[in-house]
């Protein structure tokens, strides 16, 4: 076989994932109803590159972790140092900045996908979906309260079932960490290990937070002191009652700030009238992501907790500051997509569907071609979603009754010479297996 004529393998790339409709549509009832319920709250649509200047993302930078896909992009002379995005926050930080005439607050959301070089494994994919909201230019806990209550909204409209929404305060953990002075140079690993409390225990966390180097170049070891790990053990202690985190950070300012933000919060939230059952202040909250600032929340679904965080967010007034030099307000939250619709699946709370048009008119006499065009065309004027059947009239009635049963299409139109002559139409319920024949007008009247 010559090269040109060779078969090529149609293998998809490890990592990735073909969506097809049966899995598509449910996923896209999913993504409309995020959209409907985001644009109810006045956010507003955007939308950037999936590619960016790495020194955009920071993926330049010696300390920058993730591993992510890199390259030189070969146009030009020298080429383009080049990231896929592995978020939707930097590139958002980076339209606010570049375009300063965005009036603010700025409220948008977008969905899109993400990609991250990891090793592909059960439910780990390189490339994920997103969805994201965010307000940038309010530095007011009032925006900290909306994106909660947004995220309560989306989880009610996605009928989810029990959900709990927890939330602590980055300036809270800021202030743990001069109390419990283990300075700021390891704070962000330190929170990154807390913020793993629910999946490993106590025990493991103190393991963690306290191991020492395993030799001289060992610099990922915490090793924090006797000292520093009671007070962090007494803290997590505390039963996220407001006046017992008052006494414990009394005289630090940043905690005191974080724990007046939360207290406004839980105030909110209780004249919202949101159920008690679907908040929770949790101390135990931390976000591993370094460019949090103030109040952070996550959302776990109380049927399925092990597979972790659905939507999940925070304050970040600094990210924006790496383009501008300025601070620049902003808070927000993300629906982890891929992972919200397996859960949906788990639960069976996912739509099944494997059809959009409500209708499908066979084609059984080819001198009708002209007719059936017409009247798909007023069905679908009408606002019914209608379809003809494409694979030609050699096809036989009963071999397209088969096909519109397997694609789950409720409906089936039959217009043959004798439905011609009558000037009527044969309507097929394909669950009830029932048909009549109706006029058009009845028929569009019955489908609508």
């Amino acid at each position: 076989m010559s090269k040109k004529n060779k078969v090529i393998k149609p293998e998809l790339l490890g990592g990735f994932r073909d969506f097809l409709p049966e899995i598509m549509i449910p996923r896209q009832a999913v993504i409309n109803k995020i959209t409907e319920t985001m644009e109810k709250f006045g956010f507003l649509p955007l939308d950037t590159p999936s590619l960016e200047r790495s020194s955009v993302l920071g993926t330049d930078e010696d300390e920058f972790k993730m591993e992510v896909y890199r390259f030189k992009d070969s146009l030009g002379e020298k080429g383009q140092d080049v990231t896929l995005r592995f978020d939707l926050t930097v590139p958002l930080s980076r339209v606010v900045a570049a375009n300063p005439e965005i009036l603010k607050p700025f409220k948008r959301y977008q969905y899109g996908k993400v990609f991250r070089k990891e090793k592909p494994q059960s439910g780990r994919y390189r490339e994920f979906a997103q969805f994201d909201a965010d307000i940038v230019g309010s530095d007011s806990v009032m925006a900290d309260i909306e994106i909660i209550q947004l995220m309560y909204q989306v989880m009610k409209n996605l009928e989810v079932g029990e959900f709990v929404i927890r939330f602590n305060n980055r300036k809270i953990l800021n202030g743990l960490a001069k109390k419990a002075n283990f300075g700021s140079g390891k704070s962000e690993n330190v929170f990154r290990v807390l913020d793993k409390l629910e999946k490993i225990g106590l025990g493991e966390v103190v393991k963690e937070l306290q191991r020492k180097p395993d030799n001289e170049y060992d610099d990922t070891a915490l090793a924090l002191s006797d000292r520093s790990m009671s007070k962090i053990k007494e803290f997590l202690s505390l039963s996220s009652k407001i006046s017992e985190l008052k006494k414990f950070f009394r005289g630090i300012t940043i905690a005191e700030e974080g724990i007046k933000e939360c207290e406004e919060i839980i105030e909110a939230l209780t004249k919202l009238k949101i159920p008690k059952e679907n908040w929770q202040f949790d101390l135990s909250i931390a976000r591993g992501l370094g460019y949090y600032t103030g109040p952070v929340f996550e959302t776990t679904l109380s049927e399925i907790p092990e597979i972790g965080s659905v939507f999940s967010g925070g304050r970040f007034d600094e990210l924006i500051m790496r383009f501008t030099g300025e601070k620049v307000p902003a808070t927000g939250a993300s629906v982890g997509l891929d992972r919200l619709i397996a859960a949906l699946e788990k639960l069976g709370k996912l739509p099944k569907k494997k059809y959009t048009a409500k209708v499908i008119i066979a084609r059984i006499d080819r001198k009708l071609d002209d007719d059936l065009l017409t009247f798909a065309d007023e069905l679908r004027q009408a606002g019914i979603p209608t379809e003809i059947f494409l694979g030609g009239p050699e096809i036989s009635l009963k071999e397209q009754i088969i096909y519109t049963a397997k694609r789950e299409i409720p409906y089936m139109v039959i217009f043959g010479e004798e439905e011609a002559r009558a000037g009527k139409f044969k309507l097929k319920n394909m669950q009830k297996r029932k048909e009549e024949l109706l006029t058009k007008e009845e028929l569009i009247t019955r489908l609508s």
